[in-house]
């Protein structure tokens, strides 16, 4: 009964609890992942381009812009758009670059569309084995599932159906990206398994997805329905995920929480605001000089370094909970 009496809802979120389990799915995968991205770096790609949609590209997106690595080669880029020059831009040189395919459902039309384009544009450069040039990402028995297996793609990551689109973080959609980038993979996710191990403390105030929670929660409760994001420039992104898994997940029966990230810094706050700073490797969080924070409710997260992404992800997928 923590979220609902109602027997047909607390099935959806029944179907909805495996990001609970998700680092004990993805531990004895990182090898795979791994061993996958070193095939990639050392087949010719140049360029690494993820198709998806919402929470199958955001995390992604803010994995490489606040931890990847410009000179990297293969480059790494998420298109999450249909707009023709976006389009153009990341599908510029097809002839030498990975498509990966990313969708929980595996009919969602934005990434398919994407998809068929790149593959019209792999064959023209002479590729008749476009598939081979062509990676998925997607839940069991999806319709990309039976298609990336029929048509030959180059490999197929199939993800826990219970988890989310929203909490695909630290999941397949996360870490494969993750590893094709370069980065690492097991740091992230033990910054994520240690978080996790904290926000089982049973007192609040020690707990720190708990914590979070309570004052989002208070606050909504109280009239300040509007969560005030202040990040430090390098983590932006982060920002715009925690948009998303906060406003989608709790915007439902007119009851949401509204976040908000990248205000101007003299936009003058009202009494319908909540703030959360983030602080990273012992640098004063951004924001708190400004008048009137003292009457503000507010909290402080200390990042240890950016490298610590992995443990906010689960921070605020439990504080959203």
């Amino acid at each position: 009964d923590v979220w609902t009496p109602d027997p047909a809802v607390r099935q959806l979120i029944a179907n909805r609890l495996g990001w609970l389990g998700a680092l004990e799915f993805l531990t004895p995968l990182v090898p795979r992942m791994r061993a996958f991205a070193d095939s990639v770096a050392q087949s010719g790609f140049t360029d690494i381009v993820l198709l998806g949609m919402g929470g199958s590209s955001l995390a992604p997106e803010v994995l490489g812009q606040v931890l990847g690595r410009p000179d990297r080669v293969p480059r790494f880029r998420v298109l999450d758009s249909v707009d023709p020059d976006a389009v153009r831009a990341a599908m510029a040189r097809a002839k030498d670059t990975l498509f990966v395919l990313a969708s929980k459902s595996g009919s969602t039309i934005e990434p398919n569309v994407m998809a068929d384009e790149a593959k019209r544009r792999v064959i023209a450069e002479g590729h008749a084995d476009w598939a081979k040039r062509f990676i998925a990402i997607t839940d069991p028995d999806t319709a990309l599932h039976k298609r990336a297996m029929t048509e030959g793609f180059r490999d197929v990551f199939v993800n826990p159906p219970d988890i989310g689109g929203r909490y695909s973080a630290l999941s397949l959609f996360g870490m494969v990206p993750a590893a094709l980038m370069g980065l690492d993979v097991e740091g992230l996710l033990a910054g994520a398994r240690t978080m996790e191990q904290a926000c089982r403390v049973e007192r609040a105030s020690e707990n720190p997805g708990l914590a979070l929670g309570a004052l989002m929660g208070a606050g909504a409760l109280s009239g300040r329905d509007k969560l005030t994001l202040w990040v430090p420039q390098q983590l932006q992104s982060l920002g715009l995920w925690v948009e998303q898994l906060v406003a989608e997940s709790t915007g439902k029966h007119g009851k949401g929480v509204v976040p908000i990230t990248g205000e101007a810094d003299d936009t003058r706050l009202s009494d319908d605001r909540v703030v959360v700073a983030v602080s990273v490797g012992g640098q004063k969080a951004p924001g708190l000089d400004r008048l009137g924070i003292e009457d503000m409710p507010h909290a402080v997260l200390a990042m240890s370094g950016l490298e610590a992404l992995g443990a906010e992800f689960l921070r605020w997928e439990g504080a959203r909970a």
